[in-house]
């Protein structure tokens, strides 16, 4: 039963600057066991924490028994306008396409990432490093975002 996998919870506490604390719950309460400016990387900074905090090796914290909580961030909102600021995949062409592109986003808490909604190439997530959640939107870009949703609605 020694080498049996830690049940593990661990949270994210998001920083001024836009990165991710991650605190892991250890036998004292909560431990800062590192940051990350990419949120693709929390859990890994927690399991490695983990591992760390509790003095067993990395296999005990396998990766179903990692919980990790991501709240949504301080900064944007439901439905707030946001620009596309880079690529998730940058040798991926097709990530490059929306690039610089303007939509809404809404948290979705399980992906700890932004559902966002953009004219012509629909909803993705993406992480909240991708994204400027201050753009200046054109009239142009609304009446895009508008047309999109219409026509997504009179297709169902």
């Amino acid at each position: 039963m020694a080498d049996a996998p830690l049940h593990v919870r661990a949270r994210v506490r998001h920083e001024p600057d836009r990165s991710c604390a991650v605190l892991v719950e250890g036998l004292d309460g909560e431990v800062l066991v590192g940051a990350t400016g990419q949120t693709g990387q929390v859990r890994t900074v927690a399991r490695e924490g983990a591992a760390r905090v509790f003095g067993v090796p990395l296999e005990r914290i396998a990766g179903e028994h990692l919980e990790v909580v991501v709240p949504r961030p301080p900064y944007g909102s439901e439905g707030q306008w946001v620009r596309v600021v880079t690529a998730g995949e940058p040798t991926d062409p097709q990530d490059w396409l929306d690039v610089r592109a303007a939509g809404q986003a809404y948290w979705f808490g399980p992906e700890a990432a932004w559902l966002v909604v953009l004219p012509g190439s629909g909803a993705g997530m993406r992480p909240s490093e991708h994204l400027d959640f201050e753009p200046v939107v054109s009239p142009e870009e609304v009446a895009a975002l508008e047309r999109h949703l219409r026509s997504g609605e009179s297709s169902e």
